[in-house]
C-alpha cells in the first residue's frame, strides 16, 4: 500500500511540476510579446505618418 501510495504522490509531484514549467513558458512568452510591442509601437511613434505608411507598403509588397 506504501509503494502505491508513494507511487501516486509522486505522479501529482511530476504533474504540479510541469504544469508550473508551461505556465512559465506561456509567461515567458506573453512578455516576449508585449516587450515587442512596445518596441513597435516607439519606432513607429518615432516616425512621421508619411514615413510608416511608406514602410508599411514596403513590407506588405515584400510578403
Amino acid at each position: 500500500m506504501a509503494v502505491l501510495t508513494a507511487f501516486f504522490v509522486a505522479v501529482v509531484k511530476a504533474f504540479r511540476l510541469g504544469k508550473k514549467t508551461e505556465q512559465k513558458k506561456q509567461t515567458e512568452t506573453i512578455v516576449k510579446r508585449a516587450i515587442t510591442r512596445l518596441e513597435i509601437e516607439n519606432e513607429v511613434n518615432k516616425k512621421s505618418d508619411a514615413d510608416v505608411r511608406a514602410d508599411l507598403s514596403e513590407w506588405v509588397c515584400d510578403k
